[in-house]
């Protein structure tokens, strides 16, 4: 089995010989039936269960009908689907369920009401095609330069190649390493724009290099970067229109042309990054305009103003978590496709999304059953794995401890989109105390899954929020899309804290304000310590005002947090014997 020939799209296990198509008679039947080990012509063979290739439940991965592998290299198997699929994108089904459990190999549609579901349960939506799961989006390839299309990272030392070690054994399958640089964009799993460390695989990344005599170099990434700047990946889109029309002749006709042309120009490729280093607050013009669109009771149909909002409307709110803090919520006239969103049909007649129970606490029990699916079948599977490990020794127990199934790794992330916390099972926890304790105020805290259907301006300038399940809420600001991604984070946290709390908590040195430059009246980011700011006041309009040491008073919109650049030294600097060079080529005698 040659693990380094996996398929992007299978999982199967590799022969080493491909055999001419055999067209059996009923002697070679009965011949292969005597010994299943053999061909007919006296060759070894093994074979492919195909629900071991598709579903990869780890009781039929380790035994392949008349082949069967060790714990070990079952698990191995494991490491090389989980590998494949961080990479790749897609978590291609794999479970340590055992082979009765209903669910996993049995994906089906989405059209059970909640009460059919019962939990723990292995088809509780974590996968929504029949195959596997999509997360972590690429921008569209035009957007893509030349350096994500590279799979050389640049480092102070030198270029370098990356490639993912969940082992920490460098790799020894072989299926880690990157093919491009864009990958890198599936390891923002705070989608703040950088890979650092307060992303899940940091610690799992590293860098093959080689040194002045041809000799390879393995490092972390951790020790030749503090952090990569995923924007430094992203192309201009006049460069993007530029390479479809290079393409132009390969469309076939001009409508085709023009179509892909009018979507390349309305895409925003930093729309893959989180709406807090997106999004700004709305100003009076834009929400003079937002006015226009209202009825006589003062209320602004979503669905009536179609040409004006589209899909994700580019307009977002403030949402309290289950942690306390707060995030931006982007709102959306169409349900999120998630496990979260299933209570949404689609009406073909009307064009609308309208919500399936008419109870009233359906949105809060609703939220409740989903999460309780979620809880259930991780632990079921926490539970299955840490059973299948049992009997190993420590060293072999610590070796295999973080293996994860497709299964754990979808519920990961659905639970991070879900609540906007990172994956921990005190925080999967935390959420479940969170449902006992406060049903229906958890249940708002988590992501919207219901559709907005209609918004109005307060004349105490506060907006309500009305969606298609029947909630209305009130919410003190809104805020707009900027169509670009910031080097800093909206600091939501200072809108609702106090001033003294304002003022005890927050780090001047990484908080930062936008101020105007008053000669070129260019937009400058500063941080509040460069400022000179020893008090901040807030102010009854959502604004803030910085007092600084020489008596100003600066008037500020929003407090960001700003990310610190790269402490990256100049190559030049760096002594001979470590800098990386390129890969010695090999001559062949």
């Amino acid at each position: 089995m040659n693990i380094s020939l996996l398929s992007s799209n299978t999982f199967q296990i590799q022969i080493n010989q491909k055999l001419p198509k055999i067209e059996l008679n009923f002697a070679q039947t009965e011949q292969i039936k005597q010994d299943e080990n053999t061909d007919r012509f006296g060759r070894k063979i093994e074979y492919y269960d195909y629900y071991a290739g598709s579903y990869g439940d780890i009781n039929i991965v380790q035994k392949y009908e008349t082949k069967t592998h060790t714990k070990e290299e079952a698990l191995d198997e494991f490491i090389a689907r989980q590998t494949k699929s961080i990479l790749d994108g897609a978590l291609y089904n794999s479970t340590f369920g055992v082979s009765d459990i209903k669910g996993i190999s049995e994906v089906r549609e989405h059209t059970a009401t909640i009460e059919d579901f019962e939990y723990p349960t292995f088809d509780s939506g974590y996968f929504f095609h029949n195959n596997y799961y999509q997360y972590g989006k690429i921008p569209q390839e035009y957007y893509l330069n030349s350096y994500a299309n590279s799979n050389l990272i640049d480092t102070k030392f030198g270029k370098a190649e990356l490639f993912l070690d969940l082992a920490g054994d460098n790799d020894r399958l072989g299926v880690g390493s990157f093919s491009s640089n864009s990958q890198l964009f599936r390891f923002d799993s705070d989608g703040n724009g950088f890979v650092d460390k307060n992303d899940t695989y940091f610690d799992k990344l590293k860098i093959r290099a080689y040194d002045k005599d041809g000799n390879e170099i393995i490092k972390k990434l951790s020790e030749v970067v503090d952090s990569i700047n995923l924007k430094d990946f992203i192309d201009s889109k006049s460069n993007a229109l530029k390479k479809l029309e290079a393409q132009k002749d390969n469309y076939g006709t001009i409508e085709a042309y023009e179509n892909s042309l009018q979507s390349l120009k309305d895409y925003n490729p930093y729309s893959i990054f989180k709406p807090e280093v997106r999004y700004e607050s709305m100003n009076e013009n834009d929400i003079n305009e937002l006015s226009k669109l209202a009825d006589e009771d003062g209320w602004i149909d979503i669905n009536s103003n179609s040409g004006a909002f589209n899909g994700l409307l580019g307009i977002a709110y403030a949402k309290q978590g289950v942690d306390g803090n707060y995030r931006l919520e982007e709102l959306s006239s169409y349900p999120h496709t998630t496990n979260f969103g299933f209570n949404n049909v689609f009406d073909t007649t009307t064009k609308e999304y309208y919500w399936r129970d008419s109870d009233k606490n359906s949105y809060q029990n609703q939220q409740y059953t989903r999460f309780m699916n979620l809880y259930n079948d991780y632990m079921s599977e926490l539970k299955n794995r840490d059973d299948y490990i049992n009997e190993f020794d420590d060293e072999t127990k610590a070796k295999y401890q973080n293996v994860k199934s497709s299964v754990m790794l979808s519920i990961e992330r659905e639970f991070s989109s879900a609540t906007g916390l990172n994956f921990t099972l005190e925080n999967l926890q935390k959420v479940k105390d969170s449902f006992e304790k406060d049903r229906a105020n958890t249940a708002n805290m988590l992501k919207d899954t219901d559709a907005l259907t209609a918004i109005r301006i307060n004349k105490n300038g506060t907006f309500t929020l009305k969606f298609n399940s029947g909630r209305e809420i009130i919410v003190n600001e809104l805020y707009k899309d900027s169509g670009k991604a910031f080097d800093i984070e909206l600091n939501l946290n200072a809108k609702f804290a106090t001033q003294i709390e304002l003022n005890q908590d927050i780090d001047l040195v990484v908080s930062a304000a936008k101020i105007q430059d008053k000669i070129t009246g260019q937009i400058e980011i500063k941080s509040l310590k460069d400022l000179g700011v020893e008090i901040i006041k807030k102010l009854s309009n959502n604004k803030f005002a910085l007092q600084t040491k020489d008596g100003k008073t600066i008037i500020i919109d929003q407090i960001y947090t700003r990310f610190m650049p790269n402490n990256q030294n100049d190559i030049n600097l760096i002594d001979d014997k470590d800098k990386f060079y390129p890969k010695p080529l090999r001559i062949w005698v």
